[in-house]
């Protein structure tokens, strides 16, 4: 940084060099001659050998000897006015950079501490220090969010393995009769894995924004009686009651048909986890604002308000007690978001406490026929 300080005096010392070099030149050029035509009313060239022509040569070079004495008196002093003030400037400008170059090296060592700068700093350089101590912030919620991630993919992972493992050993060592029983457990648990790892790769191409979408014209109502189809044995077991109205008989979305199916889905499962045995559960359709909306409300659990702002973290459970057979992988309303927002729309969630619901709504923009 003392380079750089160095650099900014040397600049500014060229320019001021410069400037007095052509402030020289071009008085000594133009001010004698703008001199003679005055002396000698508007011709500069008075008759040789003249009195008169004696007279201003004296008066010329009186002239010429009181000009270059100003000039470089005034040269002088605005030359160090300038370096004073050039020094000021590369202190004000370059004092907060070297913070930042110095927080710079802290984030790239793992401190995410915000920058602290001296109260005599532009604006521009509170604003840069601002936005470096936003992205600052990002990169420590980022760091944050990669270690939580492989905490928890580690403790999904390790529960099927352990089981794999413990009934592998367990028949090497004959311990476990072989049977259906024990190769139909290891055959679930290697299906859990898989369904772990396909929900993995998922996540991960729904955050990198990198899902294939397959867009057509289709009609939403058409999507949720497919999804509501895929559900009838969960919710015959619940012995759930699901309610189903459309407020228009045209809902035209243009989408990824199968993907957005995944979503209400995703959306109805979670409602019947929610529910009590014979509990309800919603799903209105409709539109408003050039947007096709479908919400899903049930009369469940629901959400603690403190819980709202999380529900669509991966791996984020609002009951941790719920293992991952009850209460699935806690990547699914992940997934479900990103889908719907690389659609271009919104998934939202509100809850009005515990014990009393949740709702689920999606947002698409409508299609609009020519």
């Amino acid at each position: 940084m003392n380079t750089l300080r160095a650099r900014f005096l040397t600049a500014q010392l060229m320019v001021i060099v410069l400037m007095m070099v052509l402030f020289l030149v071009a008085a000594a050029i133009i001010t004698p001659r703008i001199h003679g035509r005055l002396e000698n009313n508007g011709d500069p060239r008075p008759p040789r050998d003249s009195p008169a022509s004696n007279d201003a040569l004296r008066a010329e070079m009186n002239y010429r000897s009181a000009l270059w004495r100003a000039m470089l008196i005034s040269g002088g002093v605005a030359s160090v006015a300038a370096v004073l003030v050039s020094v000021t400037l590369a202190r004000v400008i370059v004092a907060p950079l070297q913070h930042v170059t110095r927080a710079s090296r802290r984030v790239a060592s793992g401190d995410f501490s915000p920058i602290a700068l001296p109260d005599a700093t532009t604006v521009e350089i509170r604003e840069l220090a601002t936005q470096f101590n936003h992205m600052a912030t990002a990169l420590r919620d980022a760091e944050q969010r990669r270690a939580a991630l492989i905490g928890d993919v580690a403790h999904e992972l390790r529960t099927p393995l352990a089981s794999i493992e413990g009934y592998a050993e367990g028949l090497i060592d004959g311990v476990v009769v072989p049977g259906e029983k024990s190769f139909t457990i290891i055959r679930d648990e290697s299906q859990r894995l898989r369904r772990i790892v396909d929900d993995l790769q998922a996540l991960s191409r729904a955050e990198a924004g990198t899902l294939t979408l397959y867009r057509e014209v289709q009609d939403m109502q058409a999507i949720v009686q497919r999804a509501v189809a895929l559900i009838q044995t969960p919710l015959s077991e619940k012995n759930a009651q699901l309610h189903v109205h459309a407020q228009h008989t045209k809902l035209l979305v243009d989408c990824d048909s199968d993907r957005m199916v995944q979503v209400i889905l995703n959306l109805l499962t979670n409602a019947i986890r929610a529910v009590q045995p014979s509990g309800n559960i919603w799903v209105s359709l409709g539109r408003d604002d050039g947007m096709v909306w479908c919400r899903v409300r049930d009369d469940g659990i629901g959400i603690a308000t403190e819980h709202i702002a999380r529900v669509f973290e991966r791996f984020y459970r609002v009951d941790p007690s719920r293992a991952r057979t009850t209460g699935g992988s806690g990547v699914g309303l992940t997934i479900a978001k990103a889908i719907v927002e690389a659609h271009g729309g919104r998934l939202s969630a509100t809850s009005d406490g515990l014990g009393r619901g949740a709702t689920f709504e999606v947002q698409l923009p409508q299609h609009v026929t020519a």
